[in-house]
């Protein structure tokens, strides 16, 4: 089973350059102002090498601080994105029953982990609202694990 690492001393330049490409993005129009798109160009670039994921989108943190924080969203960044793998029914239980435990972007990065090897692009939807996929609205999360491992693909 994969496992989330963060270099903790990449994470302050990986917020300076999230922060610097979102100040941008709001200041100026990227779309047409030439200097704006190459500046923001080699941010996303900056980005990219600090963190190894050459497909990153510096557009992706716009708007970031409306859903999240910078620590939070720099967090992201830096994990390498999950991977399809042979997850096995007693993986799935382990980070189901585990999942509320974890950090934010800890957690998202277990969802987005679920959802690649599961099938399930509605996987969010089991853990924080079951009653949308046959579920109680109380289910526990034995219950929640049982239904993924019942319907995934």
């Amino acid at each position: 089973m994969n496992e989330i690492r963060i270099d903790e001393t990449k994470l302050g330049e990986a917020m300076e350059i999230i922060e610097k490409a979102a100040s941008l993005m709001a200041e100026r129009d990227c779309g047409q102002d030439q200097g704006a798109s190459e500046e923001l160009a080699g941010l996303q670039q900056d980005l990219r090498e600090l963190s190894g994921n050459k497909r990153l989108r510096i557009t992706d943190f716009q708007r970031y601080w409306s859903y999240t924080s910078l620590e939070t969203i720099a967090r992201k960044a830096l994990m390498a994105p999950p991977s399809k793998s042979n997850v096995t029914n007693e993986e799935i239980k382990e980070i189901v029953l585990g999942i509320l435990k974890h950090s934010e972007a800890e957690m998202d990065w277990w969802l987005e982990y679920l959802k690649i090897n599961t099938g399930l692009v509605n996987l969010s939807d089991y853990i924080f609202y079951p009653n949308l996929v046959g579920l109680n609205l109380q289910a526990t999360l034995e219950q929640i694990a049982d239904k993924i491992i019942a319907d995934r693909k």
